[in-house]
C-alpha cells in the first residue's frame, strides 16, 4: 500500500504524464538526479504531479546539450538566483544554436533556389544562346581587385576569397562567381578576372561589397566545364554588337549548377551575364 500523504502516480504513469519512459526516470534516480517523491517498502517509485515542471526543465535543458553532471550540480543548489543565471547562460547558447539555423537554413534555400533556376524555361533556352533578362539589384562580398590572367596569382585569390569569407561566415549558399571587367570583355580577356564574389542576402556591413544592379541582363547559360567558358563570352560579346546594346561595368559569371547537385562535370550549368543599356 501507498503510504505517502500526497497524491502520487507510479512510474510507468509519470513516463506517460511526461511523454518519457521508465528507463530514463529509473536512470535519473540512479544518478541522484530527479528523484521519486516516494518510495514504498517494496521498492516501487512514485511521483508527484507537482514534479513534472522539474522534469520538463531538467529535459530541456539536456537538449540544448547541458551535461548531466551540471544540471544535477544545479538541482542540488538551486535557488532563484541560481535559475536567473543558469538560465541567462543557456538563453544565450540557444540563440546562437539559432543563429547558426538560421543561416543553415538559408544555405538550403538559396541551394533549392539553384535547383529551382536550373529548371526555369528561360534558361533551358538560352543554353548555348542569350536572351535577355530582368535582373534583381544583389549583394556580393568581392575579393580585392585581380585584373590578371596568371593562373597563380588567380589561384591566391579564390583561396584568399573563399578564406575570408568562411571565417565571417558569409557563405549563403551561392557557389563564389567571378566578375570581369567589360574592358577586359572587349578584348577578349576572359580570364582576366576583375574580382571574385560571394552572393548574399544582406548588405554585408564592415565588408568589402559590390551591389549588381538591378536591370536588363543579357544572359547565356554555359552547359559543362566552369572553365570553359570562352565560347559563351565570345556568343555574349556578339550579341551585343549585332544588337547594339552597350554593356554595364562588369560581367558575372556564377555557377547555377556544380559539383554539389552533379557529379558529372558535362551536367554543370554556369551562368554569365552584363547589364545592357539601349
Amino acid at each position: 500500500m501507498q503510504k505517502n500523504p500526497n497524491p502520487c502516480i507510479n512510474t510507468g504513469e509519470f513516463a506517460r504524464l511526461c511523454n518519457t519512459n521508465k528507463r530514463t526516470l529509473l536512470y535519473y534516480d540512479e544518478i541522484g538526479l530527479f528523484r521519486p517523491a516516494f518510495t514504498d517498502e517494496n521498492g516501487y517509485r512514485y511521483y508527484s504531479e507537482n514534479q513534472c515542471d522539474l522534469f520538463f526543465t531538467i529535459r530541456c535543458l539536456q537538449e540544448i546539450g547541458m551535461p548531466l553532471k551540471e544540471i544535477r550540480s544545479y538541482i542540488d543548489h538551486r535557488s532563484p538566483e541560481a535559475l536567473q543565471q543558469l538560465l541567462g547562460q543557456q538563453k544565450l547558447k540557444v540563440q546562437q544554436e539559432l543563429e547558426k539555423l538560421r543561416r543553415i537554413e538559408q544555405v538550403i534555400d538559396n541551394k533549392l533556389g539553384l535547383v529551382d533556376l536550373s529548371r526555369q524555361p528561360q534558361v533551358t533556352a538560352h543554353i548555348g544562346s542569350v536572351g535577355l533578362e530582368q535582373l534583381p539589384a544583389e549583394y556580393l562580398v568581392v575579393s580585392p581587385p585581380i585584373n590578371t590572367d596568371d593562373h597563380d596569382q588567380v589561384f591566391a585569390a579564390l583561396c584568399s576569397h573563399i578564406g575570408y569569407c568562411s571565417r565571417h561566415r558569409l557563405n549563403a549558399g551561392h557557389p563564389y562567381g567571378a566578375m570581369v571587367s567589360t574592358e577586359f570583355l572587349a578584348r577578349e580577356q576572359w580570364g582576366c578576372y576583375s574580382h571574385f564574389f560571394t552572393k548574399v542576402v544582406d548588405e554585408p556591413k564592415g565588408h568589402p561589397c559590390h551591389q549588381k544592379p538591378a536591370g536588363e541582363y543579357a544572359v547565356t547559360y554555359l552547359a559543362g566545364d566552369y572553365y570553359n567558358a570562352a565560347p559563351a563570352f565570345r556568343l555574349l560579346q556578339e550579341y551585343l554588337a549585332q544588337n547594339h546594346l552597350r554593356p554595364g561595368a562588369f560581367c558575372y559569371k556564377e555557377a547555377v549548377l556544380d559539383e554539389v547537385s552533379m557529379a558529372d562535370p558535362s551536367g554543370y550549368l554556369t551562368r554569365i551575364s552584363v547589364q545592357v543599356f539601349r
